[in-house]
C-alpha cells in the first residue's frame, strides 16, 4: 500500500500517491531549471501550477479522490515534457505547431477593452471583425431604444474574464501546454516592461497590497461570489421559461402540422394562417421564429446552471440564425404581399325598383342557405365551401342592411358590392364577382345572409351593402332574423316582428301596445 501525500497547487489542495509524487516534484524542478534563467520564471510557474491543478480538477471528478500514476502520465501528455518546449531567444516555436487546435471558450477580453471587453471576446469566440461586432452593439442601440444596452450589461455580468494564462489561452482556442504558457506569460511581461520603462517596481510592488486594494479585492471576490449565484438564479428561470415554451411549440408543430398535411383540419376561418401558402408551410415557419430564439434561451439557461456545458459549434450557430433569418424574411415578405393585396378598394353598385304599391305592407326578411350554414348571425365570417357545381367558393357572412327614408312614392333597394386587391381595376374584378342574391315574392323581400366569392385569402374581406329606400307612409313589416345584420343605429329589438312606419329615418310601430294607446285616447 503507497502512502498519500497532501499538496497545495495553485492554493487548491489535493491527496497524491507517493510515486505520483514523486514524478510530478521531478517534472515541475525540471521545468523550474529549464527556467531558471527567464525574468518572468514565477508568472509562468504559477500558470503552470494553476493549470495542472485544473487538470488534475477535471480529472478526479471522473476517477477517485487520490491523485495516482496515470493521471499524472495523462497531465504530463497534455502540457508536454519540458525538453520538448525549450525556448531559445533566437527561435520560438509557433502555437500552431501543436498537434491540434483547441475550441474556443468564451470570455471577455479585458486587455483589448473599450467597456468590458465584451465585443473581444465574442470576436475570439465567432471569428467575426471586431470592428463590426462593436458596430452592431452601437448601432443596435439606436433601433432598439437602448434594448442592446440592457443585453450587453448582462453578458458583462455573466461572462467571465479571461484572468489567467489559461483563460486567455482558452479564449483564442490555443492548447494550454507549456510551450504556450511560457509563450504568453512572456508576451505579457513584454508589454508590460515596454509600458513602465524605468519605473522603480520594487517601490510600486511593495505598495500593490496597500489597504484600498485589498479592499477592493475583497468586494471584488463578494461582487464575484454574488455574481455566481445571481448566474445560476438568472439560469433557472431562464430554463423554465423556455423549457414549456418549446414543448409547446413542439405541440403546436406536431399537432397543426400532422392536421395541415394530411387536409384533417379546416384552418380557413384562422387570421393567423393567411400568407397565401400552404398550411403546413406556414406553420413549419411559424415555429422556426418563434422557437429558435428560445432555443438560444434554453442554451444560455444551461450555460448559466452549468459552468463547463460544450458549445453547440459554430456551424450549428450560423445554419440557426441562417434560418431564423430567412423565415423571418419570407413571413415579412408575405405579410407585405398581403397587404398590398388590399389596398385599393372599389365598389360595384346596382340600384332596383321594388314593384310594390303603396298600400301593400313589404316584408323583410334574411335567407340562410342551408346547404352551408344553417345559423343566422356574423360570428363565423367566412369558410371555403363547395357549390353545386363542386367549384371551391369563399362563403361570407359580411352583410350589412341598411334603411332610408325618401319622399319618392317607389321602394328602391340598393345593391352596394364591395372588394379589395392591389389596384383599383382588379378590386373593382373582385366586386363584380361577387355573387349575392336576394328575391321579392308575394311582398316578401328575402335577402341572402350570405354571399359567395373566390376562394383567394384575400377575398375575405369582401362585403354587400344593402341599403333599402322606404317612402314616408310605407308599412314596413321586419323579420326579427335581421336583428344581426342592421347596423342598429336607429332600430332597436322591440320593432322588429312589428308593422313599422319609416319617416324623417326614425321608426314609429304601429301595433305596439303604446301606440295604440296613444291612438285609442285621441279618438
Amino acid at each position: 500500500m503507497n502512502k498519500t501525500i497532501n499538496i497545495n497547487l495553485a492554493n487548491v489542495f489535493f491527496h497524491i500517491d507517493e510515486d505520483a509524487f514523486i514524478k510530478l516534484d521531478s517534472y515541475l524542478k525540471a521545468i523550474e531549471r529549464y527556467l531558471s534563467k527567464e525574468q518572468s520564471k514565477d508568472e509562468i510557474l504559477q500558470d503552470i501550477e494553476a493549470r495542472i491543478a485544473e487538470l488534475f480538477t477535471e480529472s478526479m471528478a471522473q476517477a477517485n479522490q487520490v491523485i495516482i500514476m496515470s493521471q499524472v502520465n495523462d497531465m504530463i501528455a497534455i502540457m508536454g515534457e519540458p525538453e520538448a518546449y525549450r525556448m531559445e531567444d533566437e527561435e520560438e516555436p509557433s502555437s500552431t505547431s501543436s498537434k491540434f487546435k483547441a475550441s474556443r471558450k468564451l470570455y471577455r477580453d479585458i486587455e483589448n477593452n473599450y467597456l468590458g471587453g465584451v465585443s473581444a471576446g465574442l470576436n475570439h469566440y465567432l471569428g467575426i471583425n471586431l470592428l463590426l461586432i462593436r458596430l452592431f452593439w452601437v448601432i443596435s442601440a439606436f433601433f432598439s431604444f437602448g434594448g442592446t444596452v440592457a443585453i450587453y450589461v448582462i453578458i458583462w455580468i455573466l461572462i467571465p474574464a479571461a484572468r489567467t494564462t489559461a483563460q486567455k489561452l482558452d479564449m483564442q482556442g490555443e492548447p494550454v501546454n507549456l510551450s504556450n504558457i511560457e509563450r504568453k506569460v512572456k508576451e505579457g511581461y513584454s508589454k508590460f516592461a515596454d509600458k513602465m520603462g524605468d519605473i522603480d517596481y520594487e517601490k510600486y510592488g511593495q505598495q500593490t497590497k496597500s489597504g484600498v486594494t485589498k479592499f477592493l479585492d475583497g468586494l471584488g471576490e463578494v461582487l464575484r461570489a454574488l455574481g455566481i449565484f445571481l448566474s445560476k438564479f438568472l439560469g433557472i428561470i431562464l430554463l423554465l421559461i423556455s423549457g414549456p415554451v418549446l414543448i409547446g411549440l413542439l405541440i403546436f408543430l406536431f399537432s397543426f402540422g400532422t392536421l395541415s398535411v394530411f387536409e384533417l383540419g379546416d384552418f380557413s376561418q384562422i387570421e393567423f394562417f393567411v400568407l397565401g401558402i400552404p398550411n403546413w408551410i406556414q406553420i413549419v415557419l411559424y415555429f422556426l421564429v418563434a422557437s429558435i430564439p428560445f432555443f438560444y434561451l434554453l442554451i444560455l439557461s444551461l450555460k448559466l446552471i452549468f459552468s463547463n456545458l460544450k458549445s453547440i459549434g459554430k456551424a450549428a450557430h450560423i445554419t440557426l440564425i441562417g434560418i431564423w433569418v430567412l423565415s423571418v424574411m419570407v413571413i415579412t415578405t408575405l405579410s407585405v404581399k398581403k397587404q398590398l393585396d388590399v389596398s385599393y378598394d372599389a365598389e360595384v353598385i346596382e340600384v332596383i325598383n321594388l314593384d310594390i304599391s303603396s298600400g301593400d305592407t313589404l316584408q323583410i326578411r334574411m335567407n340562410p342557405n342551408l346547404m352551408f350554414s344553417e345559423t343566422l348571425n356574423q360570428s363565423k365570417k367566412s369558410k371555403i365551401v363547395k357549390d353545386e357545381f363542386d367549384n371551391e367558393r369563399l362563403y361570407n357572412s359580411n352583410i350589412h342592411v341598411n334603411f332610408k327614408s325618401t319622399s319618392d312614392d317607389e321602394l328602391k333597394l340598393r345593391l352596394t358590392k364591395k372588394s379589395y386587391a392591389s389596384s383599383k381595376a382588379r378590386a373593382r374584378e373582385r366586386a363584380s364577382l361577387i355573387d349575392y342574391k336576394y328575391n321579392l315574392e308575394d311582398n316578401v323581400l328575402k335577402l341572402d345572409s350570405y354571399l359567395l366569392s373566390n376562394s383567394e385569402p384575400t377575398d375575405r374581406s369582401a362585403k354587400v351593402e344593402v341599403t333599402i329606400y322606404i317612402p314616408e307612409n310605407h308599412v314596413i313589416y321586419l323579420d326579427e332574423n335581421l336583428n344581426n345584420f342592421n347596423n342598429r343605429r336607429n332600430l332597436n329589438r322591440s320593432k322588429y316582428n312589428h308593422y313599422l312606419n319609416y319617416k324623417n329615418n326614425d321608426w314609429k310601430c304601429l301595433d305596439c301596445r303604446t301606440t295604440l294607446d296613444t291612438l285609442s285616447t285621441q279618438n
